[in-house]
């Protein structure tokens, strides 16, 4: 049931709020100091046929629905990765995916090895 307000409160489909207004509306509340007179006006700039007031309604529905995460009230949901791409057979493509490290191989388990650990001598007189 909670998952389902989450889902209602802020991410639905009939919000009038596309995944671009979204990341517009977040580099904004990074942009505009929290401070600002009326910096839901200022926002609003930001987002063509947005008002100050659905900003705002925007803003608190998004506290709420971190504070609910936070307390663990709700799971975060899965969202499908906007960059995804994926291969004719159905399988996700590697092409475009940033890399960390050592490029992937197949996944075997390896034991490490395993050797004797240094001395307290040996460790001084590095």
């Amino acid at each position: 049931m909670m998952m389902m307000m989450f889902q209602e409160n802020l991410w639905e489909q009939g919000s009038g709020w596309t995944r671009k207004d979204d990341k517009i509306f977040e580099e904004a509340l990074v942009m505009v100091p929290a401070e600002l007179q009326n910096r839901w006006e200022v926002i609003a700039e930001y987002l063509p046929g947005k008002s100050a007031a659905e900003v705002r309604e925007h803003y608190e529905k998004l506290v709420h629905d971190v504070l609910e995460i936070d307390a663990g009230r709700v799971e975060l949901p899965a969202y499908a990765d906007d960059f995804a791409r994926w291969d004719d057979d159905g399988s996700r493509s590697q092409q475009g995916q940033i890399s960390f490290g050592l490029k992937s191989k197949p996944s075997i388990d390896v034991d490490r090895k395993k050797g004797t650990p240094w001395s307290e001598d040996e460790h001084r007189s590095t």
